[in-house]
């Protein structure tokens, strides 16, 4: 569970708006990982902590144990990131989903968290690799909510239940489900993928040297396009197609969900060198599997990791 952060208290403040800043100011960023695997996206993930510290400074003053302020504010969070899901999913029913959004019946994919996370163990609650996250949106959203309450917070099956609004009952069998879909062993991984020599590679317009990083059982997605590479010689000839339509590349290395990366910029002709795709990288030694976030998505990610417009 999250530990890192130590939580006033605000039970003997005689300044409530000073108490409340200190609290907030203190679980920013924890809050905003929680919403993150909550949501899925980092934007959304932002909006759901500023809706949170809203709804928390409005509700501040009935709070009368500062000790309970963190467990407190993970419920307002997470009840806030379970309204936005629903409002998500009535506008896709009314409106069919956008050119963003996922295709009813399709695997779910979600946005790349910038940089790494805090020291931690291997509990499902506080795993922020990409792959988990991912199969996390395969979980109906209460159950994932129940999961990250207990395993993340570290809240009982009761507080769980009560911070939904729920049967403790129906949090139980909701941590069970939760459980059974994502096993311990397979959120716990070592990434050593060698990032630098994949940046090298796209730098230099190596397509050869690129491929021979790659394990001969890679697999390669490409957000917000549904299609798949399921081995060595696909990519080769996907890659060798691709790249002769751009006159260069400039990589750099970055981190996603701490795990190495690459953000990769194009250019054709004379114009700059424009933001292109990210790439996140998993595996030991080679190149195991690559999240290849292609355009329009990919460039509209860079500036979440702190990313110049032009390479």
């Amino acid at each position: 569970m999250e530990t890192s952060t130590t939580v006033p208290d605000a039970s003997g403040a005689h300044d409530a708006s000073g108490a409340f800043s200190a609290l907030a100011g203190a679980m920013r960023s924890e809050l905003k990982r929680h919403c993150y695997r909550m949501m899925g996206g980092v934007q959304d993930a932002e909006d759901c902590v500023q809706e949170t510290l809203l709804r928390g400074w409005r509700e501040f003053a009935s709070l009368r144990d500062g000790a309970a302020g963190r467990p407190w504010l993970y419920s307002i969070a997470t009840r806030v990131c379970l309204d936005a899901l629903r409002t998500r999913r009535r506008r896709q029913t009314l409106f069919g989903p956008s050119l963003d959004e996922v295709e009813p019946g399709t695997q779910p994919w979600v946005e790349p968290w910038p940089g790494g996370v805090p020291p931690s163990g291997p509990e499902r609650g506080q795993n922020i690799r990409l792959a988990f996250v991912s199969l996390l949106h395969g979980l109906p959203p209460r159950a994932r909510a129940v999961l990250l309450l207990h395993d993340g917070v570290g809240m009982t099956a009761a507080e769980a239940a009560a911070a939904l609004g729920i049967s403790v009952a129906a949090a139980r069998s909701a941590l069970q489900r939760a459980r059974t879909a994502l096993p311990l062993q397979d959120v716990v991984a070592t990434d050593d993928a060698p990032v630098e020599a994949y940046v090298d590679a796209w730098n230099a317009g190596n397509v050869g040297a690129l491929i021979g990083l790659l394990h001969r059982d890679i697999v390669l997605t490409m957000p917000p396009w549904h299609r798949t590479f399921t081995c060595r010689d696909e990519v080769a000839r996907f890659m060798t197609a691709v790249w002769p339509r751009y006159d260069g590349f400039r990589a750099v290395a970055v981190v996603a969900n701490g795990q190495p990366a690459a953000a990769v910029y194009a250019r054709r002709g004379d114009a700059p060198y424009l933001p292109h795709s990210l790439h996140v990288l998993a595996g030991s030694g080679q190149v195991g599997e690559v999240v290849l976030y292609a355009p329009p998505l990919g460039a509209s990610l860079f500036a979440a990791f702190g990313l110049p417009p032009t390479g």
